[in-house]
């Protein structure tokens, strides 16, 4: 009886290696993750405005209690920068202006960034 068992086990562990070493469908690699750094805070840009100017242009304002210099950056949905300025604190501002200058319909990220903070938004422009 125990020789009779013998091959059925040795068919079991055959069958289990096999599908051990099944290859796995390749997977897509659609996020990209990025190590954080408990030195970077990341909160909501407050006071942000993005209103149409003239000739189809665009002005953004926003106000920020901002303790140092710091970059504007826009992107838009391909990842691609749209518009970079530096921001500067010197004068004691809590709110800026800037021409971003022409945006096709899309949604945006408004980031500002100083050396421990990054402050965003998205906005969307329509047609």
């Amino acid at each position: 009886m125990l020789t009779g068992c013998l091959p059925l086990a040795l068919l079991t562990l055959q069958v289990s290696a096999q599908e051990a070493t099944t290859q796995l469908p390749r997977l897509h690699q659609e996020h990209i993750l990025i190590k954080e750094d408990p030195t970077i805070h990341i909160e909501t840009l407050s006071g942000i405005n993005l209103q149409p100017a003239q000739k189809g242009t665009f002005v953004l304002d926003f106000a920020q209690d901002l303790k140092e210099d710091a970059l504007l950056l826009i992107t838009n949905t391909a990842g691609q920068q749209v518009f970079q300025k530096p921001v500067d604190t010197s004068e004691n501002k809590k709110a800026w202006r800037y021409n971003v200058g022409t945006l096709r319909p899309d949604t945006y990220l408004i980031e500002v960034k100083t050396s421990d903070t990054t402050y965003w938004t998205r906005f969307k422009v329509g047609r």
